[in-house]
């Protein structure tokens, strides 16, 4: 089934054996959704001690993304979003993601 809209991940970034490492690894998944467009996701970036939480997006068309407690994706702070690549984002811990197409 062809993406539609836009998907995103929430893991932690580094590997296991380098807690808190730079490497552009994702790690740990903890859940993913599909949330419709200018709808925050339902869960939240965690706390942790397994490092820096990301979001990995990947959209089927391009769009503009906001992350935050509330976020909304019509305002800025933003950030445009191409279609067809995965982009990560590191989050805080209790972060929402919102978008909406471009």
């Amino acid at each position: 089934m062809a993406l539609s809209g836009l998907h995103v991940v929430c893991g932690f970034a580094g590997v296991p054996s380098a807690n808190r490492s730079v490497q552009p690894v994702l790690n740990n998944i903890q859940w993913s959704e599909a949330p419709a467009s200018a709808t925050p996701t339902t869960r939240t970036a965690p706390g942790s001690e397994s490092g820096t939480p990301v979001f990995r997006i990947r959209t089927s068309a391009d769009a503009w993304v906001a992350v935050g407690n509330s976020p909304v994706a019509t305002t800025n702070p933003r950030v445009f979003v191409a279609a067809g690549a995965d982009y990560d984002l590191g989050v805080s811990p209790g972060d929402k993601l919102a978008w909406v197409a471009a």
